[in-house]
């Protein structure tokens, strides 16, 4: 695929094709969270054994496992009407709140309001 190809890619739609659940509604829901946490914790996994049993990291295994995560998490916003950009930018709004100076302190980590 090329650079142009990528772009012009329709991601959530592909993934809205590839979700082998079609009961719709909370069904889909269901199976994207559960998506979400399978995955998460196949990345977990990883890293257990790296951190504690001395295997080797293997990015290519992250990278994989990050995109099964964004598959599921493409499939969720589906699910609620929006997209991984609208995701983000909640995300970053909620972050800036909590951290105004861009900079994680633990203070604001513990006491937060939101």
């Amino acid at each position: 695929m090329t650079d142009k190809e990528y772009a012009e890619f329709d991601y959530p739609h592909f993934v809205e094709c590839l979700r082998s659940m079609g009961a719709g509604g909370l069904d889909n829901m269901l199976h994207s969270a559960v998506g979400i946490s399978g995955e998460s914790g196949e990345l977990l996994d990883h890293m257990k054994k790296v951190i504690w049993q001395d295997h080797p990291l293997d990015k290519n295994y992250v990278l994989y496992e990050l995109g099964d995560i964004l598959f599921y998490l493409t499939s969720m916003c589906n699910c609620v009407g929006t997209d991984i950009d609208t995701v983000r930018r909640l995300n970053i709004k909620k972050l800036q709140k909590r951290y105004p100076d861009g900079v994680f302190d633990k203070d604001r980590s513990i006491n937060r309001d939101g």
